[in-house]
């Protein structure tokens, strides 16, 4: 069985028959259709936002996590988000907006947190900033999806401020271990188990391992994103 279709039969189980994305991905074996997918609003002024308005999904994570590569995995894209080895390519809040199968969000690329080729200052003051006044701010906000690289021992301290800072928002979380070609299988499993016991996470709600490269995760992830889209919508 193709290994995406494989991990559709056991993503769709929570989530019912009915889920709208999980019909599009059976009828694409490789991922999600969007048929439409553009750059809404580019902004590095804090309260700068853009007039459309629809269910918000943010990508939050330390520079050089793999945002960019994620949400270009997400959408079949290779280039919507700008990808670089260099930590900090993102500098500015970026608004993606998706319709498809049922779909219709905005996906948010906020700044990398941590380490970065660029001043302190700016890192430290305007990019925390950049977030945490969006996190504030009223948009529609339905889901943030927290990653973390899956080679580390665990979340640093400074995700663990970020995550904490979002649960007591109240803020729907789901955490992404990014990277996870990376690591064999039997690695794998052990690093999304020592993910989960310093989250402190449910049994039933374990962190998704995340390849932008084999695809991996990527039906499970599109799977939460669509359900937390319903919910507001």
């Amino acid at each position: 069985m193709n290994p995406l279709r494989q991990q559709v039969r056991l993503a769709r189980l929570p989530f019912g028959a009915t889920c709208p994305l999980a019909r599009a991905i059976e009828n694409c074996a490789h991922a999600v259709k969007i048929s439409k997918i553009e750059v809404v609003h580019t902004t590095s002024q804090p309260g700068n936002y853009p007039g459309d308005v629809a269910p918000e999904v943010a990508f939050l994570g330390r520079s050089n996590v793999g945002k960019s590569s994620l949400i270009n995995s997400l959408v079949n894209r290779r280039k919507l988000a700008r990808t670089s080895k260099a930590p900090g390519r993102t500098r500015a809040i970026h608004w993606y907006g998706l319709a498809g199968g049922g779909l219709r969000c905005l996906f948010v690329d906020l700044p990398g947190y941590g380490y970065a080729r660029v001043p302190r200052q700016v890192r430290e003051q305007e990019w925390a900033r950049l977030i945490e006044t969006y996190l504030r701010s009223d948009r529609p906000l339905a889901l943030a999806i927290q990653l973390l690289d899956i080679r580390r021992d665990g979340p640093t301290d400074l995700d663990l401020q970020m995550i904490e800072w979002l649960r007591a928002s109240g803020i729907p979380i789901v955490y992404v271990l990014t990277k996870a070609d990376k690591l064999s299988r039997s690695r794998r499993a052990q690093a999304t188990g020592r993910f989960a016991r310093c989250l402190e996470l449910a049994p039933e709600d374990p962190p998704i391992p995340y390849s932008a490269v084999s695809g991996e995760g990527k039906v499970q992830l599109w799977m939460r994103i669509d359900e937390s889209i319903r919910l507001v919508a």
